[in-house]
């Protein structure tokens, strides 16, 4: 049975690489809502208990002992962090991980730079096909187990479009910033130096 595709950028994050982003993020919130306590404040802060649907605001007095229940707020829509992928080769795909929050908060955030056995694929399976186009994890909340990140849909119609646009990915890093509200995207042509802002004109 053929699994129908359509054109598009798509990175696939396995369980184990989706384990990395996930402390990476949740170290960086911790250092902040840490930094905000040392310093006399109380921190209203995103919670989602463990099974809950939404999360709700709270404020803090005490550091909490556990990570990752407990999320500054990074504004009203978010985008603390942004990630750019670059293929390689032969390695694969190459991760580094970027965060406002923590220059906004002036802490020393820990860097994050993964290797993925995946390549970068120019077809996106049905299965994660949405309508939007965008493939991202909401505000920045990534699942346990695989993850993704890529367009399709009429983002991959500009990509298309673009005068620099080549088949070959290795051409190109891409950049996407998970907000609370919808993902930028912005793709870089290496050679050229030009940047190509997909979501540049999206109404979010």
């Amino acid at each position: 049975m053929n699994m129908k595709t359509q054109s598009g950028i798509l990175i696939n994050l396995s369980p184990e690489d989706s384990a990395q982003l996930i402390n990476w993020v949740q170290e960086i919130d911790w250092r902040i809502i840490k930094r905000q306590i040392e310093r006399g404040g109380t921190p209203t802060v995103f919670y989602k208990a463990p099974g809950e649907a939404f999360a709700r605001f709270v404020r803090l007095e005490e550091l909490p002992e556990e990570r990752g229940l407990y999320r500054p707020h990074y504004g009203d829509t978010g985008g603390g962090f942004e990630y750019i992928f670059r293929a390689t080769t032969p390695e694969g795909t190459k991760v580094s991980g970027y965060s406002q929050g923590a220059k906004f908060y002036r802490i020393e955030a820990p860097p994050l730079e993964l290797t993925l056995p995946q390549k970068i694929e120019n077809q996106i399976p049905e299965r994660l096909q949405e309508n939007f186009g965008i493939l991202d994890p909401h505000d920045n909340s990534f699942k346990q187990g695989d993850n993704h990140f890529g367009f399709h849909g009429e983002f991959f119609s500009i990509f298309h479009n673009w005068q620099w646009y080549n088949e070959d990915v290795e051409a190109f890093e891409f950049s996407f910033v998970p907000m609370s509200i919808g993902c930028l995207v912005r793709i870089l042509h290496l050679e050229s130096n030009t940047l190509l802002d997909l979501t540049k004109d999206v109404e979010w």
